[in-house]
């Protein structure tokens, strides 16, 4: 299991503990309060809980983008993007993971 397995994963697991979480927090992986009250984006907040120190600080730079500069090219960066993307519109973490499933 690879850097990329071991974030999809805790994606899912954030989002089966909290589907109903929301963010609003301008689109920073460790910045901004959801709707829990928790910091940082679901991507950002996957990512710190793996220790996986892949955004420059207070970065709002595209998850696809920085995975594909770690040398990461295929389908789970696009997942990523698909859940980076809902997020970013304020949905609800469940509805994000179900987009990106193409649920």
């Amino acid at each position: 299991m690879d850097r990329l397995d071991l974030l999809v994963a805790e994606v899912r697991k954030i989002v089966a503990e909290r589907p109903d979480v929301s963010y609003d927090g301008g689109c920073r992986y460790d910045s901004g309060v959801c709707s829990d009250g928790t910091v940082g984006c679901l991507i950002g907040q996957a990512l710190g809980a793996i220790g996986w120190d892949l955004y420059p600080e207070n970065s709002g730079e595209l998850i696809s983008n920085l995975l594909e500069e770690a040398g990461y090219d295929d389908f789970r960066v696009s997942w990523c993007r698909m859940v980076q993307s809902e997020q970013d519109c304020m949905s609800a973490w469940g509805g994000c993971v179900n987009y990106a499933d193409g649920k």
